[in-house]
């Protein structure tokens, strides 16, 4: 009887120091909202400048960072964001929901978006503006961490438990929440309900009203929210509670395009 050898099984490990040193830098900008200069690059990943320089041009050149205008800070460009939506999954999702948010957002004269989870955060796929001369909307490709905005806690309320720890756990250090958030609290209340409506955490006097969007596995696959505010003149006619009425519909809409069956 021959002996296993442990070491055969192991997964090989391999190295390729370039490609390395160029998702370093895509890693790290993509937490810097205001970008950073070569010096802070290579401050922060501890490499010299003669390592780093080429991977920065060639990353310009490539689309995936720019230069801000008339400044030395580098950002990253939305090409990876565009690159996701390739994917047939995601690419499936924001072909069926960009519609639905159209006639969604002519309907209540609100800004919609939907989000998805990705790596610990929900992110921001598709964004409509509303028809009116005053907007309140999302950006295209925004963060929305997951314990302290409306999309967040949808994800997490309508996912299983073992897939709400796996999210749990990833959560980055920068999008923390304090200790006193009741996770069980507000499952449970958003379960109940169906949908959840908190006051915004960035912006004043905005309700923030999603439903969850799920698909054929009946897995809660993103979130429909609309930042709602109340127009003080009059000229707004549609009321919080119509509004509830039609973004419950338009997830629905989109959930049973993407195979769910709500029966």
């Amino acid at each position: 009887m021959t002996k296993d050898k442990p070491e055969q099984s192991k997964r090989k490990t391999y190295s390729a120091p370039a490609l390395e040193k160029g998702l370093d830098i895509l890693e790290l900008l993509a937490n810097q909202a205001e970008g950073l200069n070569i010096g802070e690059i290579t401050k922060t990943l501890n490499r010299s400048v003669g390592e780093l320089f080429r991977m920065l041009v060639v990353l310009e050149q490539r689309g995936y960072v720019s230069l801000q205008p008339g400044s030395d800070r580098y950002m990253l460009t939305l090409k990876m964001f565009g690159l996701a939506h390739r994917f047939p999954p995601v690419k499936r999702l924001t072909s069926i929901a960009t519609p639905v948010l159209q006639r969604l957002s002519y309907a209540i004269e609100q800004s919609c978006h939907l989000v998805i989870y990705y790596e610990g955060k929900g992110h921001v796929v598709v964004q409509q503006d509303s028809p009116s001369t005053r907007v309140f909307s999302v950006r295209l490709g925004a963060e929305a961490p997951l314990m302290r905005t409306c999309s967040g806690h949808l994800l997490l309320a309508f996912a299983d438990q073992h897939t709400r720890e796996q999210m749990l756990s990833r959560i980055p250090a920068h999008h923390a929440n304090d200790t006193e958030f009741d996770l069980d609290k507000m499952v449970n209340k958003v379960r109940k309900q169906g949908y959840e409506s908190i006051h915004s955490a960035q912006a004043q006097g905005i309700q923030d009203i999603g439903y969850p969007v799920f698909d054929y596995q009946d897995q809660a696959v993103a979130a429909l929210v609309v930042p709602f505010f109340a127009y003080l003149d009059g000229s707004h006619q549609t009321s919080i509670d119509d509004a509830h009425k039609l973004i419950k519909q338009a997830a629905l809409e989109i959930s049973a395009a993407l195979g769910f069956d709500a029966a």
